[in-house]
């Protein structure tokens, strides 16, 4: 079976904070709708691969946020093999289940 492949790309535009502007939904709308026509019309040149494109956008104001890699308990399934999965409990300090 074919792998899936997916090349993806974020873009996020910042509104400076304190910047004096009201921007409205049409605006809003207006801009993605453009961004898309773009995307759509460069993509057959710079990477003709491709079939399609997923477009994500959300406009917020972001007064938090928060980015973490958090590890999983190694597993034969993530790890390659069980030999290998138990080895890395051990480094971290986690028991086998058969202890």
């Amino acid at each position: 079976m074919a792998s899936p492949r997916v090349l993806t790309i974020t873009f996020k535009l910042r509104v400076p904070p304190g910047l004096p502007a009201n921007v409205r939904v049409k605006r809003i709308d207006t801009a993605v709708a453009s961004f898309i026509a773009a995307v759509r019309s460069l993509a057959p040149s710079v990477f003709p691969w491709a079939k399609s494109i997923d477009v994500d956008y959300t406009w917020s104001y972001q007064w938090l946020r928060g980015n973490e890699t958090v590890l999983l308990m190694p597993t034969a399934e993530n790890t390659g093999d069980e030999q290998t999965a138990a080895a890395e409990r051990a480094m971290i300090g986690v028991p086998d289940a058969e202890e």
